[in-house]
């Protein structure tokens, strides 16, 4: 693992959700890193800003787990002023179960770390 700056620090946030909520506010800049479903070949990685994408309104769920990060983000909005916020989306090679990385993953996770590193101390 690289070593990090100590203005930075590093959240696994698992399956997000409003448990990212408090690491939303009081800093200079939020960099998030998560999965996205693309017609794009596993390992692409996108950037992108929550303006760049919209949410359809959401059909009722029995799970808080179904929110998307674009309305974690809108409801921390209302909470309180957000600083810039950054995402990486990769494409994984499947979207399942599991705890291991695809190759095609491990592959570019050097490249990835580089862009997050840099993203975040560009704040």
């Amino acid at each position: 693992m690289q070593n990090l700056p100590e203005n930075v620090e590093l959240v696994d946030a698992g399956c997000g959700g409003f448990d990212i909520i408090p690491h939303l506010h009081g800093i200079k800049k939020v960099v998030i890193v998560d999965a996205i479903k693309t017609e794009a070949e596993p390992g692409a990685i996108f950037k992108f800003t929550p303006e760049d994408f919209t949410v359809e309104p959401a059909p009722l769920s029995s799970s808080l787990h179904d929110i998307c990060l674009k309305e974690v983000l809108m409801i921390a909005q209302k909470l309180g002023p957000l600083p810039p916020v950054i995402i990486f989306g990769v494409q994984p090679k499947t979207i399942d179960w599991g705890m291991s990385l695809s190759k095609e993953l491990e592959t570019i996770l050097p490249r990835l770390s580089e862009l997050v590193i840099k993203e975040a101390l560009n704040a």
